[in-house]
């Protein structure tokens, strides 16, 4: 080989080098979302009283590229917070069943209201009266956890 065409080699392969990146793809599917754009708004909870249940209403909006499930919610208020559905059985009476694991769409937003999907908050560790505020952890499987602060209303106005 000629010493001309063993430049040429080298600075191909020099070349190419450069154009990498130097690292492998990381396959991880958090890469690919935007932290930070799901937002959680217009929330608000019921008063409750120690030892009962309360509920929480609001609107989460993902705003990432990819879709994103609400695994977990927690607070200190109560000893277990889960996520509800309000429903009407065949015999026309209603009830709650958790409804855990949401899945909210790219672009997509996940009302929780009264009537429908909820928080709730089971085992009131305290009272909960009108103007009190209330922190709440939102655990979302791509864009990990969110603490929100809502304050107590006898209902959202």
């Amino acid at each position: 080989m000629s010493w001309h065409r063993l430049m040429v080699l080298i600075c191909s392969l020099l070349f190419l080098y450069a154009c990498s990146s130097g690292k492998e793809q990381d396959t991880n599917p958090k890469e690919d979302v935007i932290p930070g754009k799901v937002e959680l708004s217009d929330g608000w909870v019921r008063p409750g009283s120690k030892g009962m249940m309360s509920a929480v209403y609001l609107t989460i909006s993902n705003g990432t590229a990819k879709r994103d499930t609400l695994a977990e919610v927690s607070s200190d208020v109560a000893k277990r917070a889960e996520v509800h559905e309000s429903y009407k059985g065949e015999n026309g009476m209603s009830g709650m069943r958790p409804a855990p694991n949401r899945i909210i769409e790219a672009g997509e937003e996940l009302y929780l209201q009264p009537g429908g999907l909820h928080i709730m908050l089971i085992s009131l560790n305290k009272d909960l009266v009108p103007g009190d505020s209330v922190e709440i952890d939102f655990s979302f499987k791509q864009t990990g956890t969110k603490t929100v602060r809502m304050p107590v209303k006898a209902q959202n106005p």
